[in-house]
């Protein structure tokens, strides 16, 4: 079975011009293979700047890379005639992170709820829209549908909103939803609720969702069982099921992330080691070598690693991106 998207050898570079005669560039994603099968729910973590959303807008088709393919069920999206690429973005579909900038403030729910199915069904008739909008409330939970579809966006909350989006990205009979931190701006006690509504659609539709955070909770949570990706510096440097790489972490970066996280019990957190990093120096996106980007902090680094190319470690699913992988220590849970 093919997979639904798959991502090779894929880079991403920005460039700025400075002055008339010079341009600066940006390496944002470096080397990404990527892979997500029907029906799987995999968590993309790292922390801010690493390059987690330009991957789920590459995915989603909203940003081109510089080099690399992008394969949609076995098929490059970009050697695509028009109607194969249509068919793309209404199968894969994207869920922003700010719920309020993503709804046109003038528009009702019913009528950014209308849009996407008058754009991609030109035959539908008000009777099937009107019935089909109400079967999205219903499945995303915003039930009567009569009480919301006649608000604005400013008059819903923004968990409210957050359901409005993932209704309008099922409208269109996704394979893959790319969820850009959903949760990240709504209140701590309705987190749990927007997840499960993620989790109840993978199951009961088989819709395939890329969770991307920089929240290893809500990752375990909504991946359970599933895959994680660890995104540093626009690479991706682990990669595996989340609850092995969450209790064994085989890459320095991944231990690290793991041992930064607070722990509420004071007496477990008083036998915490230190984060395991030499330094806070980040490798600069614009400079880029050819080795190992957390070469500056990594405490386990050879001075190869600085220059020569990361090889990837490979294990069915999982794969790991280090020189020295098999060096590392084994990274102690605090109890």
């Amino acid at each position: 079975m093919n997979e639904v998207i798959e991502l090779k050898n894929l880079h991403v570079v920005f460039s700025k011009r400075v002055g008339l005669f010079r341009e600066r560039r940006f390496h944002v994603l470096k080397d990404v293979d990527f892979f997500v099968q029907p029906g799987e729910i995999i968590a993309v973590v790292g922390e801010s700047g690493c390059g987690k959303t330009t991957l789920g807008r590459i995915v989603t088709g909203l940003l081109k890379p510089t080099r690399g393919e992008v394969l949609f069920e076995g098929k490059p999206i970009y050697g695509f005639m028009n109607t194969d690429f249509a068919k793309f973005r209404r199968c894969v579909q994207f869920i922003q992170q700010d719920s309020y900038a993503a709804l046109n403030p003038v528009r009702t729910i019913y009528q950014s709820l209308r849009a996407p199915l008058i754009r991609h069904n030109h035959k539908m008739k008000s009777d099937e829209i009107g019935n089909r909008i109400d079967e999205l409330m219903g499945l995303v939970g915003l039930n009567p549908p009569e009480q919301f579809l006649v608000k604005y966006p400013h008059q819903l909350s923004g968990g409210q909103r957050q359901r409005v989006l993932m209704a309008r990205a099922l409208s269109l009979n996704p394979k893959l939803i790319v969820a850009d931190e959903p949760v990240s701006m709504i209140d701590v006690s309705l987190r749990l609720s927007i997840l499960n509504l993620m989790s109840e659609l993978n199951q009961k539709l088989n819709i395939a969702f890329i969770y991307i955070t920089h929240d290893l909770a809500t990752a375990k949570y909504i991946a359970n069982d599933q895959r994680i990706a660890v995104m540093y510096l626009g690479e991706i440097v682990e990669v595996g099921n989340i609850n092995d790489i969450l209790t064994n972490p085989r890459h320095p970066y991944t231990q690290a992330l793991l041992s930064a996280v607070p722990i509420p019990d004071p007496v477990v957190a008083a036998r915490q080691k230190e984060i395991p990093i030499k330094g806070m120096n980040l490798a600069s996106i614009e400079k880029r070598t050819t080795g190992c980007s957390f070469f500056e902090r990594c405490t386990y680094a050879h001075e190869n690693c600085q220059y020569e190319p990361v090889p990837v470690v490979k294990n069915g699913k999982a794969a790991i991106r280090c020189h020295y992988e098999k060096e590392v220590p084994i990274w102690e849970k605090p109890r």
